[in-house]
């Protein structure tokens, strides 16, 4: 099947970031929409945050009906969208918006899109486990309530800037009672208390991206049965899962949470199912053949 050619009825969705060049999410939402017979078409556009105010403006009544935001905007949406998801609305981020009658309606499926690839890939169940999660922006937000909401007894959210972590941890904590959540800074003791006993550890940074910038942790105090996971997807190994692999650690890369939040991301959009196993299949040769 191929999409249909472009006209004047043509919907437009895209992914709004700085930098968004390496995003891999038209690949997988073309060959999403091509194989569902869709009229419409994914595109990535570079976007700052200063930019992006009037953009929302223009784009109320037009051919974009859609879009996914990264890095910078996951947070900012927040107070830029007409309505919010109850999910966006407790995480206190956006990645997903949906253009409808003028409005702009957001959501967020990043971390329902993560505790599907860790379900599905690592097989890993996070109900009374110890995690420690390094970040504090939009994503770590989604991926911190979604496992304190899929049971995770402690999460310890671990970012450069100490006061970040602890409003964050705070906030969360405050939605989740269930889950404990605590603070730390990137200070060698705090990091070791941090990551001593946890069962997960998730990059939610973008410290590794184009294999640039390393993550350096207190291994010997991580378990060696724990879960080393990076949301950064290319490359398909950063710095971060080399060293967890040299080390003999379980691994799970980033590709799979962008996929799955993708998936979910096209159902708010077209209100159908995609077909995932396409959507990964197309992703995972795009990156191969980045890779070389």
């Amino acid at each position: 099947m191929t999409q249909p050619p472009l006209t004047a009825q043509t919907a437009l969705y895209a992914v709004l970031g700085d930098p968004v060049e390496h995003s891999l999410s038209p690949v997988f939402q073309n060959a999403a929409l091509e194989a569902g017979g869709v009229d419409a078409r994914y595109v990535a556009l570079r976007m700052s945050a200063e930019e992006l105010p009037d953009f929302l403006k223009g784009i109320r009544h037009s051919n974009i009906k859609g879009f996914n935001a990264t890095i910078p905007h996951k947070e900012a949406l927040v107070k830029l969208c007409d309505k919010l998801s109850k999910e966006a609305q407790l995480i206190g981020a956006v990645n997903t918006v949906s253009i409808k009658a003028g409005k702009l309606h957001g959501d967020n499926t990043d971390g329902v899109g993560f505790l599907e690839s860790l379900f599905e890939e690592a097989k890993f169940d996070p109900k009374g486990k110890k995690v420690c999660l390094l970040g504090a922006g939009g994503s770590a937000r989604a991926i911190g309530y979604s496992l304190a909401k899929a049971g995770a007894s402690q999460i310890v959210i671990a970012n450069r800037t100490a006061p970040k972590a602890r409003a964050l941890a705070d906030e969360l904590g405050a939605k989740v009672k269930k889950t404990k959540f605590s603070a730390s800074s990137h200070r060698s003791s705090e990091l070791s208390r941090a990551v001593e006993g946890a069962d997960l550890l998730v990059n939610a940074t973008s410290v590794g991206l184009g294999g640039r910038g390393i993550i350096s942790l207190p291994w010997g105090v991580l378990p060696k049965p724990a879960l080393i996971a990076d949301i950064v997807y290319e490359p398909r190994l950063t710095p971060l899962l080399t060293e967890a692999k040299r080390r003999k650690y379980k691994i799970l890369g980033g590709l799979g949470m962008l996929v799955h939040q993708g998936a979910l991301s096209y159902e708010i959009w077209t209100g159908t199912k995609p077909d995932v196993a396409k959507m990964r299949k197309a992703a995972d040769k795009a990156l191969r053949d980045r890779e070389g």
